[in-house]
């Protein structure tokens, strides 16, 4: 990367003048007769909801008639909904995991394998074999999978095309080998936390079982909490700033405040409630969904808002398909879903937001790597846009949107200014740009504003030489 940020910086110049932290370096059987989903309070599970069975083609999965969830208002799960069994016939399912096309992966530990629900065909394929015991999954907002190896003692990412290992992330810490890899969550500057329990092993190999954090440069690992007796699941928030970590082996869940600098620095422990918890995720309204016997949903203050009997007891939960309203639960042998109201956390509610008359969003930029981390988005002919656009990255950037088909004799534009460049912010003069921002420097942001146009295929893209090629997205605008 840093060549490719050396290449480019190059290309610039020649087209505008013609906490205490320990610190190491890195490199079952068959479902049974379901029970009813039951709420605490009655506020997630629609009335009438039931189970139904969609099995794919390569597993089994007995369908049998379910009985009803129970509940009185639908707040959070969608009307109607039906809790649908998408797969079974596992040893142990773990790790579900997201991708931006709403694409759900899950791991089958005994197995060995990584399998992918797909959003499209609804069926259920394996997407990597001898997997090294993959447990915990999570998607980095490059696309790329990450996942934590128990076998093999190791974090590592695999390319999100062919599932071939793409980089070796962390396996030792002081010398010595991690215990068991769990469960792990990307920050939003690109580090990475990871649980690391002994499940299953007779000895330890670290003197405890604790958890940590890799720097987004892969340089250094840091262990951030050694206070916990056997962590398992981790998640935060779309922010960045609050971590959520289970710890069964204590039998309850820990809130912290992450720094804002980046090594993965943790203050502020507070118990958030008396449950540990396999896996967890997070919805848009900030609530906490825990696995441990239920599903156990919690508000942000901590209070138990439902508690939802699945036909297995659940390993772990997340949010996915095309709008990020449906839950998707590993359970032992199984692989649900349940169609909810809410969305998971990250996700815009593309319904609200395209019935809205007006239309918010935030793009950022990823640090080096030079593209936008939203790269589509739909908005409705006649809303009112906003656009917040922030440079997360080091080198200078713009978010420039243009007509349809544009983009590429924009970008040729803005290099042709050669020395004029830098004075005109690499924005030339052509009706074929409609809005933007002026070229920002780290950490700045830039308000957009303008009112959606007719129906099409809008592109936008970063118009500082060479940047264009690969820091593009696209605007759909619907009537």
């Amino acid at each position: 990367m840093e060549k490719l940020l050396s290449f480019l910086w190059v290309t610039a110049l020649l087209a505008a003048c013609g906490q205490d932290q320990d610190t190491a370096t890195t490199k079952v059987a068959p479902a049974q007769e379901p029970k009813a989903p039951v709420t605490e309070n009655e506020d997630l599970v629609a009335n009438g909801a039931k189970l139904a069975s969609a099995i794919d083609d390569n597993q089994t999965a007995e369908a049998e008639e379910p009985k009803a969830p129970v509940a009185k208002n639908e707040g959070l799960v969608a009307d109607g909904a039906k809790p649908v069994k998408l797969a079974g016939g596992y040893k142990f399912t773990e790790g579900p995991a997201v991708d931006a096309k709403g694409n759900v992966f899950f791991t089958d530990i005994p197995n060995n394998r990584v399998h992918k629900w797909d959003v499209t065909t609804k069926k259920v394929s394996t997407f990597i074999e001898n997997s090294g015991g993959a447990n915990g999954l999570f998607f980095s907002k490059e696309g790329d999978l990450f996942a934590c190896l128990g076998e093999k003692r190791h974090v590592t990412s695999f390319y999100p095309e062919d599932g071939g290992e793409k980089e070796l992330l962390a396996d030792q810490y002081d010398g010595r080998p991690f215990n068991k890899p769990n469960d792990l969550w990307i920050h939003p500057n690109n580090g990475v936390f990871f649980s690391d329990p002994n499940y299953g092993r007779k000895d330890l190999s670290q003197d405890g079982e604790h958890l940590y954090y890799v720097t987004p440069y892969r340089d250094q690992v840091f262990r951030v909490a050694k206070d916990l007796k056997r962590p398992n699941g981790v998640v935060g928030t779309p922010d960045g700033k609050t971590l959520y970590v289970a710890d069964p082996g204590q039998g309850k869940t820990f809130r912290y405040t992450v720094d804002e600098g980046e090594e993965g620095i943790l203050s502020g422990k507070k118990l958030f409630t008396e449950s540990g918890s396999d896996g967890m995720t997070l919805d848009n309204k900030g609530n906490l969904y825990l696995t441990m016997g239920t599903v156990k949903v919690y508000d942000p203050r901590g209070k138990k808002i439902a508690d939802i009997e699945f036909p297995e007891k659940p390993s772990n939960v997340c949010f996915g398909g095309k709008d990020g309203k449906t839950l998707f639960v590993t359970a032992r042998t199984g692989f649900y879903s349940l169609k909810m109201k809410v969305a998971g956390a990250g996700f815009v509610d593309l319904d609200a937001a395209i019935k809205g008359d007006e239309f918010k969003i935030v793009i950022s930029c990823i640090k080096e790597k030079l593209i936008y981390d939203i790269k589509e988005f739909t908005t409705r002919t006649g809303q009112k846009v906003t656009v917040i656009f922030k440079n997360d990255d080091y080198p200078p950037h713009n978010l420039i949107f243009v007509k349809p088909g544009t983009a590429d004799e924009v970008a040729a534009l803005a290099i042709a200014l050669g020395a004029e460049g830098f004075a005109k912010q690499f924005r030339p003069d052509t009706d074929k740009i409609l809005w933007g921002s002026t070229m920002l420097e780290h950490g700045q942001r830039a308000t957009i504003q303008f009112t959606a146009p007719a129906p099409g295929d809008y592109p936008y893209v970063c118009t500082f030489p060479g940047h264009s090629i690969i820091m593009r997205g696209v605007m759909h605008v619907v009537k």
